[in-house]
């Protein structure tokens, strides 16, 4: 088993894989592994294809059927209804299927390719997550003193470095690739809770940041060019990944969320008067805000197919109430992302 099971994962508590990391989080859910077959007759009520320049995904969502009554600790059968199940087949790096509920997820995967535990992070549990009402954005998110911050942008655009640079600089990441929004309704204000201390980079961003040491990361899998890193946590074994010489920073604690900054990456350097790279940051008003989040939510378009659109809609709009929405604007390149951390820095502390 894949030790990061063991770990807890956006707020999310998996018994019986956590085990001793019991902690107090906002949800608990049963997970398991085991074969199971979709049924046949089954459509989809959703699928989604998803291409870039190095990947490949198909992604296809069934709501389960099921004519077994809900029983009561007699065996009797009792006047409640059992929570919806849905099938979330995954055809990408790596294959196979989730079937996940409210309170249970259960993983049927294939050995070749990417594992099981990327999916299970971002894709099933975006789905466990949202059916228990936690909005779940396509983002990274750093840790800085006591707040949280959350860069969005599109594929390819410089999330993962930035993000990765940043962890050198005095940050700690929480999160990378899904943001979970866990809201208390009495406090009026948004928590994020750490994935698990591992992020996945592309070699040539990488090799940015850390030289030659960057060849000491294993691939995700032999046909996948991504390479595996892990943060410094040390609640979590390290060898798998070898990459003891190479140091970002992780963040194992909860905070509260501060606000979310839409990445736009110039590759030509803009110089100012006094010659050097830029770096701007600049209000998104509230309206443009919902689209850009309904555009990076986790499971794209799946959310009608849920029956949970409009509240969704709902809920991002009382976010941006909450939270600053901003665009933050830098030039590429190594030599800027000092300037583009104490930019950030100074605009979290006003």
């Amino acid at each position: 088993m894949n030790n990061l099971f063991k770990l807890p994962l956006h707020g999310v508590f998996c018994v019986p894989f956590c085990g001793a990391n019991k902690q107090e989080l906002p949800l608990e859910i049963t997970l398991s592994f085991s074969h199971f077959t979709v049924d046949e007759t089954l459509k989809p009520i959703w699928s989604m294809i998803d291409e870039g320049e190095r990947y490949h995904s198909e992604v296809s969502l069934y709501k389960a059927t099921s004519n077994e009554p809900y029983l009561d600790s007699d065996g009797f059968a009792a006047n409640k209804s059992v929570d919806a199940s849905y099938y979330l087949n995954i055809n990408c790096q790596g294959t196979g299927s989730f079937k996940v509920s409210k309170t249970n997820i259960t993983i049927d995967w294939q050995a070749q390719g990417t594992g099981a535990d990327h999916y299970f992070q971002t894709l099933a549990l975006a789905l466990n997550l949202e059916l228990n009402n936690v909005l779940c954005i396509h983002a990274n998110v750093l840790a800085y003193q006591d707040k949280a911050i959350a860069f969005v942008a599109p594929s390819r655009t410089g999330k993962t470095t930035l993000t990765a640079a940043l962890s050198q600089q005095g940050f700690g990441l929480m999160t990378d690739d899904m943001m979970a929004l866990h809201y208390d309704d009495e406090k009026n204000d948004y928590t994020v809770y750490p994935s698990w201390p591992v992020a996945r980079m592309w070699p040539d961003s990488l090799a940015e940041l850390v030289g030659e040491n960057s060849v000491a990361c294993e691939k995700v899998h032999e046909n996948f060019a991504k390479r595996i890193v892990t943060m410094n946590n040390n609640s979590i074994d390290n060898s798998s990944t070898n990459n003891e010489n190479i140091s970002f920073n992780f963040c194992a604690e909860p905070k509260k969320l501060k606000v979310i900054y839409l990445l736009q990456r110039h590759e030509t350097i803009t110089a100012q008067s006094d010659k050097e790279a830029f770096c701007t940051i600049s209000d998104i008003p509230a309206a443009q805000a919902v689209i850009i989040l309904l555009q990076n939510s986790i499971l794209g378009s799946a959310y009608s197919a849920l029956g949970i659109e409009g509240k969704r809609v709902v809920a991002l709009a009382k976010l941006l109430n909450n939270i600053n929405f901003k665009q933050l604007s830098y030039s590429s390149g190594k030599k800027n992302l000092f300037n583009v951390a104490e930019k950030i820095k100074q605009d979290i502390n006003l």
